[in-house]
């Protein structure tokens, strides 16, 4: 695995990140592929942070996308599968209308909820503007977050891959 850091690097970090965003999941999350190429002795911050941010707006973006147009539709016909019925989607689409871009930036950064965020931001119909202003700030930030763990925790992150 130390191979495809070394190898694939930012091109690498890219494709995991963009599919991940894009709600394909991955047995390893996103943030310890930041954290690697991070580690690694010839990483550049400025690379790190915009391949990371760049890759994380147009994942999401899919996922938010595909979600305005069918996120609504398919919560209200199944819902009740999942615990979720017509007052509860209420409620949460109302603290999105309140809370729209802290709720962003809250649901990217919070590990389990980085891909629900989008999703459930175009089911209720959060405007591309808000998001993708809330994405870049959560991105940045949690780009920031993980370029400083890798390189403070390298040693060991890259111990831990071998």
């Amino acid at each position: 695995m130390l191979e495809f850091f070394q190898t694939y690097s930012y091109l690498g970090l890219f494709l995991v990140l963009f599919f991940e965003e894009g709600g394909i999941p991955f047995p390893i999350p996103g943030d310890l592929f930041i954290a690697a190429t991070s580690a690694l002795s010839n990483s550049n911050y400025f690379f790190i942070v915009t391949v990371v941010t760049l890759a994380t707006l147009m994942g999401s973006t899919i996922l938010f996308t595909i979600a305005k147009r069918f996120g609504n539709p398919l919560l209200i016909k199944y819902g009740k599968y999942i615990k979720v019925d017509q007052k509860k989607v209420k409620r949460i689409e109302n603290w999105f209308i309140k809370y729209g871009g802290m709720a962003i930036i809250i649901g990217r950064l919070i590990p389990g909820l980085r891909i629900v965020t989008p999703f459930a931001a175009g089911t209720f119909n959060v405007s591309y503007k808000t998001f993708w202003l809330y994405t870049l700030i959560a991105a940045f930030i949690w780009a920031n977050a993980y370029y400083l763990i890798g390189k403070f925790f390298g040693e060991l992150i890259l111990r831990l891959i071998k």
